[in-house]
């Protein structure tokens, strides 16, 4: 399978590169710097672009048969995960591209959850307002795109070792959930061929 790694020089975007080649894709890895990717790979091919260029990512959509996106809030501005989403998505459409896997954070909330009162959550949201509400936005333009999409929220990352075990669940966060980062890599790169996630933000912790 051909794919397109959006934020492949982020921690979880290498582990989703890395993890991709090994598993004998053939890996576009969109980057703002190349320098900062570190790896060679004859399956590897390294795009230098802006998420938040339509053009650039168009062109790097183009060809592939799916894409992941580890890009976070340390992008500026605080637009970045909906913005750049907007448009992996308006690409996808115009090339015939199906499926897409995100990289989400636990923190906000969807429908599914029913959480009622949450206090985490209520946190997240006043000091991390922009970010909360760039996630927010994120998933509408998901929900609101024509391609099979899933979210993966995550709560606090680790630098550990894999576990191997990954649990999607929805419902409330809470402050001793964590997981691997090199875990959500996994979980992402099995949405590209399997169904039950499709349409869904679940949250995903050890």
């Amino acid at each position: 399978m051909k794919l397109v790694v959006f934020g492949a020089s982020s921690p979880t975007g290498k582990l989703l590169v890395e993890k991709a080649l090994a598993s004998g894709h053939e890996v576009t890895a969109f980057v703002r710097d190349a320098a900062k990717l570190g790896m060679t790979h004859e399956k590897l091919k390294v795009f230098a672009g802006d998420a938040l260029n339509p053009a650039q990512v168009d062109e790097a959509v183009k060809g592939n048969d799916a894409v992941l996106s580890a890009l976070g809030p340390k992008g500026k501005p605080m637009v970045m995960a909906a913005e750049s989403t907007k448009n992996i998505v308006t690409a996808m459409q115009k090339h015939g591209v199906k499926r897409l896997a995100v990289v989400s954070v636990a923190g906000i909330a969807v429908p599914q959850d029913k959480r009622g009162f949450n206090l985490i959550s209520v946190l997240i949201k006043f000091f991390l307002k922009d970010v909360f509400v760039d996630r927010e936005n994120q998933l509408a333009v998901l929900e609101s795109s024509k391609v099979d999409w899933v979210a993966a929220r995550v709560p606090r990352l680790t630098d550990d070792a894999a576990t191997g075990s990954v649990k999607a669940f929805f419902g409330n966060p809470s402050p001793s959930q964590k997981i691997t980062r090199a875990d959500p890599a996994d979980f992402m790169l099995k949405q590209l061929t399997e169904n039950q996630w499709l349409g869904q933000a679940p949250i995903i912790s050890n």
